[in-house]
């Protein structure tokens, strides 16, 4: 048993991209007694206040600013919060999720107490982050002394243990999916000729790149492009006309959203052409890629070729890679796919390949345990 002591504004939680990693590693496993520490003040004082008015400050105009504080204050309101460590002779490790300030209170956390931290770099926080410029320096700087002061860091990609550059003990954890049997590209009727492409997931980085998309293939005789995400950044016109076309569709329980997902002949993993996100595109990881790739439908990975998912397919040979950001050009690689039913199978089956190799969730489980026990035992 490893008991792990995790302070993160990211929490375990089955239904929410970033938190469901956290859930599937950490939650109803055997070898690991969690404890989820609280990270916002909870006594009265001045913390309290501060982070109370410093939150509805970030409210209204003056975001930028809290957020330069906080790129100086590093969530030092959580340190007086944190109880001390029980203790135990069970191996104990400190767990973060390099974003927001929590990580950094986790930082100093197990520094206090002599243990091994162990921190998640899932996106490359210092672009996301909203401050003025002469405050970039300071949060990147922050970002990789958090790194460097880390145990054990669990990079999403490699372009994101890259990117942060030398450590002890950096390793590739690719994101945890569900586990799903795969199943045939099957029509209910014989006489059904369509192609259907499915996306679910932000339509904030993606939302124009997928207008654009569905705008071209909207009146394609075959292709049929259909996306799920709350929110899209289009005009309400066409919004209404992909929601009456029933190519934008809402919210679904978990068994329809599953149904959903089995209807598709392919999956489209979208990555940003947008020059300010390329170092983000670069670092993290379409968490949807591993786990469509559990369902063995072929994936057209559609992005800059140096972004995370189209590199990962061009290096494996595991997905179609459509590296240009006119959408026509998606439409065409599409069109000659849906026509070559040979070119379906092959994709298909490497697909099913990488759902067995590097995105089997038995064997990125098995390998983020063995990790964490090395650091646990030291």
């Amino acid at each position: 048993m490893i008991r792990v002591i995790l302070i993160s504004h990211v929490r375990p939680y089955p239904d929410i991209a970033g938190q469901v990693v956290l859930y599937r590693h950490l939650v109803d496993e055997p070898e690991i007694d969690l404890q989820v520490l609280e990270t916002e003040p909870t006594r009265l004082g001045f913390n309290k206040l501060a982070r109370w008015i410093l939150g509805r400050l970030a409210r209204t105009w003056c975001r930028r600013y809290v957020m330069d504080i906080m790129a100086m204050w590093l969530g030092r309101w959580i340190d007086p919060e944190l109880p001390e460590p029980e203790n135990t002779d069970m191996p104990t490790v400190v767990m973060t999720v390099a974003q927001e300030d929590a990580c950094y209170a986790a930082m100093r956390y197990a520094q206090r107490h002599d243990l091994p931290l162990v921190t998640f770099f899932h996106d490359w926080w210092p672009d996301a982050v909203d401050v003025h410029l002469p405050f970039l320096g300071r949060v990147e700087e922050t970002f990789r002394s958090l790194y460097q002061a880390s145990s054990l860091a669990l990079c999403v990609s490699p372009g994101m243990r890259e990117r942060l550059g030398e450590h002890r003990n950096a390793r590739v954890l690719w994101p945890i999916p569900g586990s799903a049997k795969p199943v045939e590209n099957s029509k209910a009727d014989a006489n059904d000729t369509s192609f259907i492409i499915l996306y679910a997931g932000s339509l904030g980085y993606y939302g124009k790149m997928l207008g654009d998309a569905l705008e071209v293939l909207k009146d394609h005789p075959i292709i049929r492009l259909e996306v799920r995400g709350r929110k899209p950044p289009w005009s309400q016109s066409f919004e209404k006309e992909m929601t009456d076309r029933g190519l934008l569709l809402p919210y679904a329980s978990r068994d329809e959203f599953e149904t959903w997902l089995q209807s598709a002949d392919a999956f489209l993993i979208p990555q940003s052409f947008d020059e300010s996100q390329r170092g983000l595109m670069q670092t993290n990881f379409p968490s949807k890629l591993p786990e469509v790739c559990q369902l063995g439908k072929p994936l057209i990975l559609w992005g800059p070729s140096d972004a995370s998912g189209p590199r990962w397919a061009s290096e494996t040979g595991q997905g179609l890679v459509v590296d240009q950001e006119d959408p026509t050009f998606l439409r065409q690689a599409l069109g000659i796919l849906c026509e070559n039913k040979s070119e379906q199978v092959r994709l298909a089956a490497i697909a099913r390949e990488a759902a067995t190799g590097c995105f089997d969730p038995e064997r990125i489980q098995s390998d983020f345990l063995e990790w964490l026990g090395e650091v646990a035992a030291h």
